[in-house]
């Protein structure tokens, strides 16, 4: 039957092996921890990760956007300063639109002087004046809408307006623009 010795002796087995148990238990829970935080930390790097090359790939393409625009203007920009020692084409659109609105004019051109406009390019500034003849107002007001259209770089610094005729600006003017154009430098 049972004795106390054989009592405490399965006590004692139970007890060992529930011990080992919970030993087992506990070693393996500290190493089943150590493997979620391993997991986790990789789940929290690579979600990082892709979160980064998202922001990477957006900021990829508006760069590309940019340059595609940034590429395509460089060229209109850069053809707008026409050489200083060929203003041809300028002098052509100029008489385009005077021949458009019946202007009579008779331009002068000084020489090209260093432009304060830029250190790190060869820009020269070309003083000039156009002395026209219009019938109206509303031409040179025309007129003027189609002039700030042009490709180059020009300013007006003042525009004079003088008439003789009875209808006064209605009528018959003579106008005198003051301006200068940037241009490339040329030796």
């Amino acid at each position: 039957m049972f004795t106390t010795k054989k009592i405490l002796i399965l006590i004692g087995k139970n007890t060992t092996i529930s011990l080992i148990v919970i030993l087992l238990t506990i070693i393996s829970i500290f190493f089943i921890k150590k493997e979620i935080i391993k997991i986790t930390d990789k789940i929290k790097i690579e979600q990082k990760s892709k979160l980064e090359l998202s922001k990477r790939t957006e900021l990829y393409s508006i760069i590309e956007n940019d340059a595609k625009i940034i590429g395509q203007n460089d060229k209109i920009i850069e053809n707008t300063f026409i050489p200083s020692n060929n203003i041809t084409e300028f002098l052509t659109g100029f008489d385009k639109i005077g021949s458009k609105y019946g202007a009579i004019q008779n331009y002068h051109f000084e020489t090209p002087t260093a432009s304060s406009l830029s250190e790190t390019f060869n820009i020269s500034t070309i003083s000039y004046s156009n002395s026209l003849n219009m019938k109206s107002i509303i031409n040179l007001i025309s007129y003027l809408k189609d002039f700030e259209k042009l490709p180059y770089f020009t300013k007006i610094d003042s525009i004079t307006v003088l008439s003789q005729d009875k209808l006064g600006w209605d009528g018959s003017s003579s106008i005198t623009v003051k301006a200068t154009l940037e241009t490339k430098t040329t030796n």
